[in-house]
């Protein structure tokens, strides 16, 4: 069952973030060492940089960031790679409001609420 639901989960990530409402992540599992992919709410950063949260502490796609920063992230048909920056106190706060903004009431953050992340891309990757 599992890994049906992962293989739907991967399917309307990926349709889902070729129209840019979601990214897909895909994350190093921490335990099967496996590439694994979600659909994720996020928000741009000035930077470049992808700003994005788990809706609860145990999201094992943030799980698997806090073990390994390495993540690979699609959008509208691009595919770049990222590393992670774990958001901490006003920071995070300020990235659960920028989300909160754009995508509206269920993304507050609540008790229990998971980690947030800024995804930084890493230079001299290949052109698409």
């Amino acid at each position: 069952m599992n890994k049906i639901l992962r293989t739907l989960n991967s399917l309307m990530g990926a349709r889902m973030s070729k129209r840019g409402r979601f990214v897909q992540i895909e994350t190093l599992g921490r335990k099967s060492g496996q590439w694994r992919a979600t659909p994720v709410g996020y928000v741009h950063a000035e930077d470049g940089a992808l700003v994005v949260r788990a809706g609860h502490a145990d999201a094992h796609w943030a799980l698997n960031l806090l073990a390994n920063p390495t993540c690979r992230a699609s959008l509208r048909g691009q595919t770049l790679t990222y590393r992670a920056e774990h958001l901490l106190e006003d920071a995070r706060a300020a990235a659960l409001r920028a989300i909160k903004d754009r995508y509206g009431r269920g993304m507050e953050d609540r008790t229990g609420a998971g980690p947030a992340f800024r995804l930084v891309p890493v230079e001299d990757q290949p052109a698409a």
